[in-house]
């Protein structure tokens, strides 16, 4: 089994790729699809899966602030690496 850290660079890779196609062009509905669950599994890394079984929207907002907040917060700490994989996501993207 991986360790939580390499599995989350992996999904932030992708993550960055999306970010960086849907910049570029339209997205298909499948990218959209695909996107979405990136960006959630983004999520659940800074909350975790402790959520209620049917959240309020104040609950759900709370969350994706929280998240996004985490999230926004470990870029900053970690910004020669998120330019690294930003940079590789939009060659990878671009050709």
């Amino acid at each position: 089994m991986e360790d939580p850290m390499t599995e989350f660079l992996k999904l932030l890779a992708v993550y960055y790729m999306c970010d960086h196609a849907a910049a570029l062009r339209p997205l298909s509905p499948e990218e959209v699809m695909g996107r979405q669950r990136t960006y959630e599994a983004v999520k659940v890394y800074f909350t975790g899966l402790d959520v209620p079984s049917d959240p309020t929207l104040a609950q759900i907002a709370a969350r994706n602030q929280a998240a996004y907040a985490g999230f926004k917060s470990w870029e900053a700490e970690n910004a020669g690496l998120v330019a690294e994989m930003k940079a590789e996501a939009a060659k990878a993207v671009s050709g």
